[in-house]
């Protein structure tokens, strides 16, 4: 039986809606950092996009029906509590707060979003607080932002369950298979009169058509 770690992992997103992309990740990175659980965590209002269609609310109750399906994932409703923007920076230090200095604390992003992070509030902090884990795509490449590169330069780690030994302070990469699922792709479906059961869940479905989600 594999150990298991007594760290934190969070991964967050706006889940409009949540699919089997995000749940096949969360799953993996559990199984990667070999723990417990992983957080998902609705953001409130995400700095760097688009609103949500749905309200907060909406968002919330379908993540927490699509992962009373899955052991080991579990909902973080801080971002959705503390209304406001959503900037991670604020949500990590509420997170270490939470699981004290020692604990490790590893924010799950995807390799897009990484190669932005210096457009993100107070982004250089975020190694403070937390360990990066980085999800690209086998075989894909881009090049980082000269600033970005030159900041995570000394950070970088080869193996991700070395980050779960320490607090914080590491970056990880690593290859995942991810499912060619997006929100973006499931709301068009609706909205032009389809059913998305190939990309989340019955209980996911069945909550969007119950509320009139997404239909125009």
């Amino acid at each position: 039986m594999t150990d298991k770690n007594a760290g934190l992992a969070v991964l967050g997103g706006t889940f409009d809606p949540v699919h089997y992309g995000h749940l096949h990740s969360a799953v993996a990175v559990r199984d990667l950092l070999s723990v417990d659980s992983i957080r998902l965590m609705p953001s409130y209002m995400p700095p760097h996009r688009n609103l949500p269609q749905t309200s907060a609310s909406q968002r919330l109750e379908m993540l927490r029906i699509a992962i009373s399906q899955y052991d080991g994932l579990e909902l973080d409703e801080r971002e959705i509590l503390r209304q406001g923007v959503s900037y991670t920076i604020d949500t990590l230090r509420s997170l270490r707060s939470d699981i004290g200095p020692q604990a490790a604390l590893c924010f799950v992003l995807g390799f897009d979003s990484y190669r932005t992070l210096n457009e993100w509030q107070r982004w250089q902090e975020l190694s403070d607080v937390a360990h990066l884990l980085v999800l690209a795509r086998p075989g894909f490449s881009a090049a980082l932002p000269a600033e970005i590169a030159l900041w995570a330069s000394d950070k970088m780690v080869d193996e991700a369950s070395r980050m779960m030994e320490s607090p914080c302070g590491n970056i990880c990469c690593v290859e995942l298979v991810q499912l060619e699922i997006s929100a973006t792709e499931i709301r068009q479906m609706i909205a032009a009169g389809g059913s998305p059961e190939e990309m989340t869940t019955q209980g996911v479905i069945d909550y969007i058509r119950q509320q009139g989600l997404y239909r125009c």
